[in-house]
């Protein structure tokens, strides 16, 4: 049996803070002996009788009541941090780290306080047998920007690869970002160059000194990159799994979506939902002059979406041919939610494509509203395409 010691530095408002611990709660512990250690660093009292709530109500865990709080400001925009409180963070995370050595863990699973987690995640994250592994993410950074990824590439957030030295156009730097994105987007676990805030860690780079120092003679901000590049360092490749996303209770506004996400957690009808708008959407989306459309798109609508779509596709294909166009669509993004007793999928699609011997990319974004056919299953009934 694998002992687990998950640890988690909080400084969080409680309306956020019970999600994250109910989350906790809710995993799939089996074979595995679990420990927890909060460090305690709340402003708000109702923060800390939740801690000390979840100790009454659950085996083995230990709360570190830190006494020196900083101010750590955050609105419904963004959050923002200064160095005394990264390296704070980082002193959190090490005085954990240096626990997990001392009592010879096998693991240690590190996670911020404003995540909720799958039930499954744990497990998920053990089985891949990596050294050091985050489970994704998706986070919108500033309200009116596309979600992204906590993990990246390379340096301090590239999400894209390219080899040293190698100069990039901007277009080829869109593709290649696109491409990162469209990877994460499908679940399966994925070498990167950088990660953080829900990461298990196992005994071996335990004891190997990965920490979270800062390295003095590197200028990236934030302790995750100097504790990712003292782990490269190490000998550690990084990876991630993005089988069964985090959800981010970035802003007090991420609160609403709560109610949907983990009612999906217990009947994983997301999982299903989002494979078919996806699918769907890709088979629709793609063309070839040659081949013209994928010969299952029609599955994945119903009969009054097949006829309103036959009716674009038959204006359009003529004209398709003769500029021998070749369009691969991916989707990149699909949020899926309930609205109005409706189930709803909030998508964005990327068209890389050539037309005219022209190499084109554009992004096209959306919401689906699905149905459940008693004998086809979820299936998408309509479409809205948002303006650009």
């Amino acid at each position: 049996m694998k002992r687990v010691l998950i640890g988690s530095p909080i400084h969080q408002k409680p309306e956020i803070l019970e999600h994250f611990l109910i989350s906790l709660e809710r995993l799939d512990k089996e074979e595995c002996e679990i420990q927890y250690l909060f460090i305690d660093d709340n402003e708000n009292k109702e923060s800390s009788k939740l801690l000390h709530t979840f100790s009454l109500n659950n085996k083995n865990v230990a709360i570190h009541k830190n006494q020196f709080n900083d101010k750590y400001i955050r609105d419904n925009k963004t959050h923002y941090w200064n160095e005394k409180l990264i390296w704070k963070v980082a002193n959190f995370k090490n005085m954990i780290l240096q626990i997990a050595r001392e009592y010879e863990y096998d693991y240690l699973f590190l996670i911020d306080s404003d995540l909720v987690l799958h039930p499954n995640t744990l497990i998920q994250l053990m089985s891949s047998e990596k050294d050091i592994i985050s489970n994704v993410f998706w986070t919108k950074w500033q309200p009116n920007f596309s979600e992204l990824p906590q993990v990246w590439g390379y340096d301090q957030y590239e999400q894209y690869y390219r080899h040293r030295g190698e100069v990039l156009t901007d277009e080829e730097v869109i593709k290649r970002h696109q491409e990162f994105i469209t990877q994460l987007r499908k679940p399966g676990v994925y070498e990167v160059g950088g990660l953080g805030a829900c990461t298990l860690i196992s005994e071996s780079a335990i004891k190997a000194g990965v920490n979270f120092n800062e390295i003095k003679n590197i200028s990236f901000w934030g302790e995750d990159r100097h504790f990712c590049i003292r782990a490269q360092a190490l000998g550690f490749n990084l990876y991630v799994d993005t089988t069964y996303p985090a959800y981010h209770i970035y802003r007090e506004s991420d609160l609403m979506n709560i109610p949907n996400f983990e009612g999906d957690l217990s009947t994983d009808i997301y999982d299903e939902i989002r494979e078919i708008v996806i699918k769907g959407l890709e088979a629709v989306g793609s063309f070839h002059y040659k081949n013209g459309y994928a010969s299952d798109w029609k599955s994945y609508f119903t009969k009054e979406m097949q006829y309103r779509l036959i009716d674009i596709i038959e204006d359009e294909t003529d004209e398709n041919i003769k500029s021998r166009l070749n369009l691969k669509a991916t989707v990149i993004k699909c949020d899926v939610f309930t609205e109005d007793n409706q189930v709803i999928a909030d998508f964005i699609l990327v068209n890389d494509g050539i037309q005219n011997s022209k190499h084109f990319i554009e992004n096209v974004s959306g919401l689906v509203i699905l149905v459940k056919n008693q004998a086809s299953g979820w299936l998408i009934d309509q479409m809205l395409l948002k303006e650009r």
